[in-house]
């Protein structure tokens, strides 16, 4: 891959955004702490393109990043409501480039009064765009021992990369069932 994205991947992804890094020419790296963000070895590092960026100012995070467009390849994790922010990376995704989007587990909720879940609309927004490939990885827990608990970085990160290497349309890191019985 020539250009990479890797958006909110500094803290449980950066083993995944790691993995990318090594693959991709160049990469531009997207949050709030990418200033201060480092792979610790110095051939990563200089692929990396760091944008201290919060997409809470959501026109100059969109701004900022169409200046390195268009990507091949991008690994993001970004709040759950943010449809116009989701909509102009989208864009930003060469033909023929895979976006590895990676989600919550409240994302496959519907809403209260039924509306589709947010991992429903992206999936389904994708479906008629045939020019770039969609991925979503959806992040669950874990039951052990009687109990429940949230994946740890190395699982997340492991289930990221296995989802960039051999994508599928969903795949779910860990478990989403029983719901009730999710850690709190």
């Amino acid at each position: 891959m020539r250009k990479a994205l890797l958006l909110g991947t500094t803290g449980m992804l950066a083993a995944a955004a790691r993995h990318v890094a090594m693959q991709a020419d160049e990469c531009v790296l997207v949050s709030r702490n990418a200033g201060a963000f480092s792979f610790g070895s110095a051939a990563l590092d200089a692929k990396l393109t760091r944008l201290p960026l919060s997409y809470d100012g959501e026109a100059v995070f969109v701004s900022a990043l169409a200046g390195h467009a268009p990507f091949d390849f991008a690994l993001t994790w970004i709040r759950p409501r943010a449809e116009r922010l989701r909509a102009a990376i989208d864009a930003m995704i060469a033909p023929g480039g895979l976006l590895v989007e990676v989600m919550g587990s409240r994302s496959i909720l519907t809403g209260s009064n039924g509306e589709p879940s947010i991992a429903a609309i992206r999936a389904d927004a994708f479906a008629h765009q045939t020019d770039i490939a969609y991925a979503q990885l959806v992040l669950g827990f874990m039951r052990e021992n009687g109990a429940s608990r949230w994946l740890t970085h190395e699982e997340i990160s492991a289930a990221a990369i296995a989802q960039i290497e051999a994508p599928q349309p969903r795949r779910i890191a860990g478990t989403l069932e029983p719901w009730e019985e999710r850690p709190r």
